[in-house]
């Protein structure tokens, strides 16, 4: 495979970083990933090596304020911004390189609330969508922290607070989560403001599910603590065709569980993709 990595001008012209990966013949389709809150595009080597290979360009650019990209730490002035910076990683970087084959987006936690929004407005360019580390509710969505959540966006939206969940949240192998621990480009807290429009706009983007009616798989770990009832947001969903697949007893980041069972996950994955080709 052949890798390349550049820059692009984000949402206010904030420098954005990406990377990307291409087989080297008999290309069949892309597909462009959302990641999660704090982390980077460099975490998705799973992603790559088992779509690579299969004849799928792989893009992936770093949040702004994430990895290896410009802006305030895991900050947003509005959510909006990620979903403006993934149209616009799309429109110059994506879409010149797919050849008229079928292009997908993957969005993983953080990225999948950002996907739920931005398949709303621009799914149509898109073959299919999948969402990884995703529910119908996050702990923040009760009443008494996302009120508070609210002022304080508000009144000190750039005021930060420590990420709430222990590294071991993300996976059942320990070398995953050592490697996530000391991870320099990994952030572990967030502002106010970014805390807050996190469960605004996954409020947002369920109440309007209906309008995303291309096809669209659901990936999620029964032991993830970031999210609960998925078969909520696939039964609010407009697509004919929506699969949920729950793995019994992994966390957050079914991409990056121990070897055996992320290969079921992946192989799950080309599977759907190669379906829908």
């Amino acid at each position: 495979m052949e890798r390349t990595e550049g820059w692009l001008k984000g949402d206010g012209n904030t420098p954005l970083y990406y990377q990307a990966w291409e087989p080297q013949e008999g290309k069949r389709g892309s597909i462009f990933i959302f990641h999660g809150y704090g982390e980077h595009g460099g975490r998705y080597k799973n992603v790559v090596e088992k779509l690579v290979p299969a004849g799928f360009d792989v893009y992936v650019h770093d949040h702004r304020g994430h990895g290896k990209s410009q802006g305030l730490r895991t900050h947003v002035d509005s959510f909006t911004q990620y979903i403006e910076d993934g149209y616009s990683f799309y429109q110059e970087i994506v879409a010149p390189q797919a050849e008229e084959k079928p292009v997908f987006l993957l969005g993983h936690s953080m990225g999948s609330i950002i996907a739920l929004n931005y398949l709303q407005k621009y799914g149509e360019m898109l073959r299919g969508a999948v969402l990884s580390g995703i529910g119908a509710y996050s702990p923040s969505s009760k009443s008494i922290l996302a009120s508070v959540a609210r002022i304080l966006s508000i009144i000190a939206p750039r005021g930060r607070v420590k990420f709430p969940l222990a590294a071991k949240f993300i996976s059942t192998d320990p070398a995953v989560v050592k490697a996530y621990d000391e991870d320099p480009l990994v952030e572990k807290d967030l502002t106010f403001r970014l805390g807050h429009h996190l469960t605004l706009f996954l409020q947002k983007g369920l109440a309007r599910a209906s309008k995303i009616t291309l096809p669209v798989l659901l990936q999620v770990g029964t032991e993830d603590q970031s999210f609960s009832q998925p078969q909520l947001l696939l039964d609010g969903l407009g697509s004919e065709d929506k699969t949920l697949i729950s793995y019994p007893g992994l966390r957050h980041e079914v991409y990056n569980e121990v070897v055996q069972e992320r290969e079921k996950v992946l192989n799950h994955l080309l599977s759907w993709l190669e379906e829908r080709m």
